[in-house]
């Protein structure tokens, strides 16, 4: 499992990274990514599910999902969602990357 929050889109540069600030104060959720889901797997393979919203994220195109009517909601900023991947990339969770990896050809942010 890993879990992550996303910090306010105006502090991910452009390439993904998080800028180095004395304090964040704003954030867009607490993201958990399972290595196997105990849900179903929509919107994606591996995908995040948000701990403090019922959203749902499809890691290959940011695309964000109401978690009970599975209606799409609205799409992470691109910086956002190589911040995401950037992340995912950084861990020690092998199989959540290597299913990215083996996927990269439907990932749309890179």
């Amino acid at each position: 499992m890993i879990e992550f929050e996303l910090p306010d889109f105006s502090e991910i540069t452009e390439n993904g990274q998080r800028m180095l600030l004395e304090k964040t104060v704003k954030h867009n959720g607490i993201w958990r990514i399972y290595k196997n889901a105990p849900d179903d797997i929509f919107p994606s393979d591996p995908h995040a599910d948000r701990q403090d919203a019922p959203e749902k994220l499809n890691l290959y195109n940011g695309k964000v999902y109401d978690k009970s009517t599975k209606e799409f909601k609205y799409t992470l900023p691109k910086k956002a969602v190589k911040y995401i991947y950037n992340q995912i990339m950084s861990c020690k969770e092998d199989l959540i990357k290597n299913k990215l990896i083996a996927s990269k050809d439907f990932i749309t942010y890179l």
